[in-house]
């Protein structure tokens, strides 16, 4: 059995953030990942590792830098090597700063990726602008998942993330692992095409619940055909916490109908070959 993986876990939600009140979620009651306390549910629900993300955004387009920096993240990862690897949130207006965080982060402290919202920031995923973060990424050997499809609810940003305008990047980067966050909803057709006509191409099943999958994704992540091609080997589970509690979403992912072997690469498998995690031995 493979070990299951959530690999998206914002490691400090920012209060400030509107979206919160849409999602429902009490703003009030959110604090930083307590890993011991994350390390339990974990434990409860046989989930070997998470992903935490030193998540950055703009309160709105224009508006306050909200950044939780990798030195916040890196003590739980020094201390949980075996149970927390990192995801670089990085700000994409940010130039020559953003390259050198980016290596601070990866280099020097072993993250494992480098994380956009771009839609906070109003700069599409195919502008220019995020060709040499493209590169640096490159040169890394590290990927790099953005958000895709809409915009968060009352984020006062624009649509940044149309998942077809990831293959613009995934043509002229093809070493590069490019992977869309939240399955790209309401774009999911748009998001599976691009990962299915790039090798380099993948996405994240976070922050939408499972049980709200349509059956398009559902049979692409799990029946391969000549339409799905190799989706079965694409996809990559996770909550976003806080958006969605872990023993709930991991619930809903069991009760979907597909195979065994969709179901271990779903959950954890297809994170360990496509991240080059490095999972203990009978996790």
């Amino acid at each position: 059995m493979a070990p299951i993986i959530d690999v998206s876990v914002n490691f400090k939600p920012h209060k400030e953030l509107k979206l919160y009140d849409v999602l429902g979620i009490d703003r009030d009651s959110m604090l930083p990942v307590d890993p011991e306390g994350y390390i339990a549910k974990m434990d409860e629900n046989g989930v070997a590792m998470a992903g935490l993300i030193a998540n950055v955004v703009q309160n709105g387009v224009h508006g306050e830098l909200l950044a939780t920096h990798v030195d916040e993240v890196y003590p739980v990862l020094q201390k949980y090597p075996d149970r927390f690897f990192g995801w670089c949130g990085i700000n994409p207006l940010g130039g020559m700063d953003t390259l050198r965080y980016i290596e601070y982060a990866v280099k020097e402290l072993g993250f494992k990726g480098v994380h956009v919202y771009p839609h906070w920031f109003g700069v599409p995923i195919n502008d220019r602008t995020y060709w040499p973060i493209y590169a640096k990424c490159c040169e890394l050997d590290v990927p790099i998942t953005l958000q895709v499809g809409r915009q968060s609810p009352r984020s006062g940003g624009k649509l940044c993330g149309r998942p077809v305008w990831i293959e613009d990047a995934a043509f002229e980067f093809p070493e590069l692992k490019l992977i869309g966050l939240h399955i790209g909803i309401p774009f999911d057709f748009e998001m599976t095409s691009a990962a299915m006509s790039y090798e380099n191409v993948f996405i994240i099943a976070d922050a939408h619940p499972p049980s709200s999958w349509s059956p398009h994704f559902v049979d692409y992540l799990s029946r391969p055909s000549l339409a799905n091609k190799d989706g079965i080997k694409k996809v990559m589970w996770g909550t976003d916490w806080p958006v969605q509690e872990l023993g709930q979403s991991i619930s809903e992912v069991r009760a979907l109908d597909i195979s065994e072997e969709a179901m271990e690469g779903l959950l954890g498998a297809n994170a360990v070959r496509i991240l080059n995690l490095d999972v203990p031995a009978g996790a």
